[in-house]
C-alpha cells in the first residue's frame, strides 16, 4: 500500500503557474476579501488556522457542499470517532513507520494532509522534518487539530485549513500528499475523490502520495445459521406462510 522509499506516485501534471507575491509568508498575511478566508478568532494564538466560507467558494464554480456532505463532516466533528481510529495501533503505527521510512523525501518539503482529523499524521510529518504541512479538514474537528498543533509548538510548521479540499486555497505546489482515506471495504466513504482532487490541484510532478496503492481481497463465505434463521422466520410469521417472500434470498 505504501510505496518504496524515494518512489513517486507516477502522476505528472503541467508545471504550475508562479505563486503570487507574498506566498512565502503564509502565516502573517491573510488576503481575506480576495480569497474568501477569515480568521476564526481575533487572537494571534490561532494564527495557524484558516476557515473557508463554503458559500463564497461555491461562487468559484466548484461542486457545492450537499446535505450529505454536511452530515458526513458533522459525524467526524467529535473526538469519539477519532479516538477509535487512533487507538488502532496497527493502523496508526503503520502510518508513522511509512512517514519515517520516507523521511529523506519529506524533510524540507511541503506536505498536505487530506482529512487531517486531530492532526496526528500532520504532526508525524512535522516530526519527520517537513518544511510546511497543510492540514485540511472540513469537519469542525479542525478546530481541535489547531489546538493540538499549538499545544505541541508546531504552529510555525503546520497550517490547519478548515474547509473542503475543493474549497481551500494553498498558494504553492506540494511535494507530498498523505491521507487516511480508506473506509470499510476500502472504498466506503468515497473520500478517495478528495485525495485525487488534492493531487490534481497541488501535487508537483514526481511528488509522493501516501498511501499510493491498495489491494482488495474478496472471498465468498457462507453463514449457515443466519441464512437458515432468516428463511425459517418467513415460513411461519404469526401463523402466516410468507415463505414466498424469500425467493430472492435463496
Amino acid at each position: 500500500m505504501f510505496p518504496k522509499e524515494n518512489s513517486s506516485n507516477g502522476y505528472h501534471n503541467p508545471p504550475p503557474p508562479p505563486p503570487p507575491p507574498g506566498v512565502g509568508n503564509i502565516n502573517s498575511h491573510r488576503e481575506r476579501a480576495r480569497r474568501g478566508t477569515r480568521r476564526s478568532r481575533a487572537s494571534r494564538d490561532s494564527i495557524s488556522l484558516r476557515v473557508y466560507d463554503q458559500q463564497q467558494q461555491q461562487q468559484q464554480q466548484r461542486a457545492p457542499c450537499t446535505d450529505f456532505d454536511m452530515a458526513y463532516f458533522h459525524s467526524y466533528a467529535h473526538l469519539g470517532i477519532h479516538e477509535e481510529m487512533i487507538k488502532d495501533r496497527v493502523r496508526t503505527e503503520t502510518y508513522r513507520e511509512a512517514i519515517m521510512r520516507h523521511q529523506s523525501f519529506i524533510a524540507g518539503k511541503v506536505v498536505v494532509d487530506v482529512g487531517c482529523g486531530t492532526g496526528i499524521l500532520a504532526i508525524f510529518c512535522a516530526q519527520a522534518g517537513a518544511k510546511r504541512v497543510y492540514a485540511v479538514d472540513a469537519s469542525d474537528i479542525a478546530l481541535q487539530a489547531n489546538e493540538v498543533v499549538k499545544a505541541n509548538n508546531l504552529s510555525d510548521v503546520i497550517v490547519v485549513l478548515h474547509g473542503r479540499v475543493e474549497d481551500v486555497e494553498i498558494n504553492e505546489q506540494v511535494d507530498v500528499i498523505i491521507s487516511e482515506w480508506m473506509g470499510y471495504m476500502l472504498l466506503y466513504e468515497s473520500m478517495l475523490g478528495s485525495v485525487i482532487t488534492a493531487r490534481d490541484r497541488w501535487l508537483k510532478p514526481g511528488g509522493l502520495i501516501l498511501p499510493s496503492n491498495a489491494t482488495l481481497y474478496m472471498a465468498p463465505v457462507t453463514h449457515c445459521d443466519r441464512y437458515s434463521g432468516s428463511i425459517d422466520f418467513w415460513r411461519n410469521v404469526y401463523g402466516i406462510d410468507s415463505e414466498c417472500t424469500t425467493l430472492e434470498l435463496r
